[in-house]
């Protein structure tokens, strides 16, 4: 016999991983604020470039099975979630590759658009400096978000 839990966590988050190849199964299965079982997942240790701070990571597999649960009214969902830092926090994350954060700052510098070789071919990268309060933090763009700033979005003081 099996079992089967609803472990709701109320404001913890985890990074979950979908295989390029397998997202157009996924998508329509999955709508943002609603609650699901999944089930037949495997659950490995984060690496690099993590969107949260947990260890964990839930992979998504062919027989990875979703099904909406329904009538939980009293549970909300989300939209967004934000793990807010100090400015020293995120300039001890400057030069490592573990955490994406997002800033709010003033761009003192904008890059140029360059390309970069990754394990997954070539990418355009650029690089920022934003100050925030009194820091300097170094921002660096990755892909189709190099062109969504350019030099005459700067504000200059």
């Amino acid at each position: 016999a099996s079992s089967r839990y609803i472990i709701i966590f109320q404001g913890t988050m985890i990074h979950a991983k979908v295989i390029k190849h397998m997202v157009n199964k996924f998508r329509p299965l999955i709508q943002e604020g609603l609650v699901y079982m999944i089930a037949n997942f495997k659950v490995t240790s984060a690496m690099n470039f993590r969107p949260v701070e947990g260890d964990k990571i839930i992979n998504f597999l062919h027989t990875t099975k979703i099904q909406e649960i329904k009538g939980l009214k009293n549970i909300r969902i989300a939209e967004q979630s934000f793990m807010f830092c100090s400015v020293e926090v995120l300039s001890t994350r400057d030069g490592q590759r573990m955490y994406l954060s997002d800033v709010i700052g003033v761009a003192s510098y904008i890059g140029n658009i360059e390309e970069t070789g990754t394990t997954h071919g070539i990418s355009k990268i650029r690089d920022i400096v934003l100050r925030i309060e009194d820091q300097k933090v170094n921002i660096r763009l990755w892909g189709n978000k190099v062109d969504q700033i350019d030099e005459d979005s700067m504000v200059l003081s």
